[in-house]
């Protein structure tokens, strides 16, 4: 039960990919846009966590996620003039659970937490200049982390308690594609797709999004991503597909 805990833990802290900004057409002036979004995802697949532990398979709806959920944070920054750009995202999740009595309250209760920190960065260049269809294609790397420990209390049979904790982190080189098309001066559609590898053997993602501008700086943003990643050493297992609906509201400046 322990394992299973904190593997779904694990499985909900998922590196993400910005919700990418629809950038303006390219001019000689730099633009900017700012874009905090959450993400309501749920994630399934397979986690592992030490050498000699068993696999586990996931199948953790983001109710779940939720109810466990300490602090999250995640936001995008684009930066762009003429047809070159730059993409930052960044993304951070805390989670814990305290377990029920084990053994009938002879192990005490177990205490599991896990945190993810992704930052991500990648270039961009317009291949296709429209102001109602313009195209991207994206290089960049995208560095991930992760902690997680499990505490067990004093109790009867172990009246020290007892912890053990572990972290990783590795890095992905990836190119993506990133395209758009503007059906009226409010209301467009925004498609996004990567794939990835190097710390993992193959990463991938893609997102869709419809975007209304509210105004020249304030954009609303809402969407479907979903993103894998297999992350597989003998210490570690991260296997896992991650999907959900999300929203945001980009701000240009």
């Amino acid at each position: 039960m322990e394992c299973t805990h904190v593997s779904i833990a694990i499985c909900a802290l998922i590196a993400a990919t910005p919700v990418n900004a629809l950038a303006q057409a390219s001019s000689d002036a730099w633009a900017f846009e700012a874009t905090p979004y959450f993400w309501a995802a749920g994630s399934s697949g397979w986690a592992r966590i030490g050498a000699r532990t068993p696999a586990v398979n996931l199948d953790a709806s983001f109710s779940n996620v939720w109810r466990n959920l300490d602090f999250g944070a995640m936001g995008t920054f684009e930066a762009r003039k003429g047809r070159w750009g730059i993409i930052f995202d960044m993304v951070y999740v805390d989670l814990s659970k305290t377990s029920d009595p084990l053994a009938g309250g002879a192990l005490g209760t177990v205490r599991l937490k896990a945190n993810q920190a992704i930052v991500q960065a990648a270039g961009a260049y317009r291949v296709l200049d429209s102001p109602t269809t313009p195209v991207d294609v994206l290089a960049g790397v995208r560095y991930t982390h992760i902690d997680a420990s499990t505490t067990l209390s004093s109790s009867r049979l172990l009246p020290n308690g007892d912890s053990h904790s572990d972290s990783v982190g590795w890095t992905d080189g990836f190119a993506g594609i990133r395209a758009a098309f503007a059906w009226t001066e409010r209301w467009s559609v925004v498609g996004y797709a990567d794939v990835g590898a190097g710390g993992t053997k193959l990463s991938w993602q893609l997102l869709g999004s419809i975007n209304y501008n509210v105004s020249k700086t304030f954009v609303a943003k809402a969407g479907y991503r979903v993103i894998s990643m297999n992350y597989d050493q003998s210490k570690f297992l991260y296997d896992i597909k991650t999907a959900g609906p999300f929203i945001g509201v980009g701000i240009r400046f």
